[in-house]
């Protein structure tokens, strides 16, 4: 922010529910900046050795980049949930994966969150979040933010309550539409992503936990099966660095063979290939949940729950391209009873077999914030 290294004239901005005109002019490092036809800004950058937060700014001497007009009173802009959220896992040594996913209304083609993002809008916030996460960003106090190493596009984008829409009918045929909308997302995004934070790794799939494509187009309830959706963006040739999915197996780790599974994992991963090969496999939701809720009518006891915990982990280091396995969520709400801790914060069973499972296990140094 020029703003963050020379203060700007205050008192122009006209009043609520007015247009404002904004004109800036840079000449070598020299900026300035016209507010409704008053300058509130005119200074050589170069020459600047005091800042705002007393430290320097990042972007001081750069020769080239991008202008960002941002209201900072608008929620859209408002980060300061995140920052907190990430500086609190960065000190408990806790690496962070993110995604991003409900389409704002002005990106959005009938104003509905579930509704996928503009391509260009989609891939130009993943840049945001990318640039504000990459290690090297500043807060507007000059405190410098977390680092994110992993960011998925999107959230479960085979499924109609994320992500619409997931299909068309053209006379009698079924046209599956979000799996070619959701490769455009992904490959714009890996571009914004690399372009604004290189070493940022880019997920693509993040698959819901659907097994069979229904025959019918109903857009409310319609999901397509994970096969399915890997093979059609497949076909598109997005470029990723590592695949992700989430996993509630019917009955045991073990022993369940519905789609998605741990013993059918490598169907989906036939066609995760085409897009390159041997590509790392995140699992960032598995679990089990305690009780009846709307989401999951599947549930089993909490001594099952602990018992499953133990055997998921077993299962999953027989993939040696599953890296990680997310266990969701750590603690249970009235929409979700999956958690290691119930509700009033008391542990479940399944949290000491989880600190046992896990206690072994080193953490790569490229998982660590």
């Amino acid at each position: 922010s020029a703003y963050g290294m020379v203060a700007a004239h205050r008192g122009y901005l006209r009043p609520t529910g007015e247009w404002n005109f904004q004109e800036v002019t840079v000449i070598g490092s020299t900026i300035k900046v016209e507010l409704n036809g008053f300058v509130i800004l005119n200074a050589d950058l170069s020459t600047v050795t005091e800042f705002k937060g007393e430290t320097a700014h990042p972007g001081k001497d750069l020769t080239r980049g991008y202008f960002g007009f941002a209201g900072h009173h608008d929620p859209a802009y408002d980060w300061a949930r995140y920052d907190a959220i990430l500086r609190g896992l960065e000190a408990r040594g806790i690496g962070a994966v993110v995604d991003f996913y409900h389409t704002p209304p002005w990106a959005s083609r009938n104003g509905k969150p579930v509704t996928a993002p503009r391509t260009a809008d989609g891939a130009r916030f993943a840049a945001a979040l990318a640039r504000r996460y990459s290690g090297s960003h500043l807060d507007a106090v000059g405190a410098p933010l977390p680092r994110v190493r992993r960011i998925e596009v999107w959230n479960e984008p085979n499924v109609a309550g994320f992500y619409q829409p997931q299909c068309s009918r053209r006379g009698r045929k079924v046209v599956l539409e979000s799996p070619r909308r959701y490769a455009a997302l992904l490959a714009a995004s890996y571009r914004e992503i690399k372009r604004a934070s290189p070493a940022t790794e880019v997920v693509g799939g993040v698959l819901g936990p659907a097994g069979r494509t229904p025959s019918v187009c109903a857009q409310s309830g319609f999901s397509v099966g994970v096969v399915d959706f890997a093979a059609r963006v497949a076909r598109e040739r997005p470029p990723l660095d590592a695949w992700s999915m989430h996993m509630y197996p019917i009955g045991s780790p073990e022993r369940a063979f519905f789609v998605p599974s741990w013993n059918t994992l490598t169907r989906v991963l036939r066609h995760v290939d085409k897009l390159r090969g041997r590509v790392p496999v995140y699992i960032t939701e598995t679990g089990y949940h305690t009780s009846y809720n709307r989401f999951h009518r599947y549930f089993v006891s909490e001594e099952q729950q602990a018992a499953w915990v133990g055997e998921t982990y077993r299962v999953a280091a027989r993939h040696p391209r599953v890296q990680l396995v997310m266990w969701f969520n750590f603690q249970d709400n009235p929409f979700w009873t999956g958690g290691l801790l119930r509700a009033d914060g008391s542990r479940k069973p399944s949290y000491a077999a989880f600190v046992r499972e896990t206690a072994a296990v080193s953490v790569p140094a490229d998982w660590t914030p």
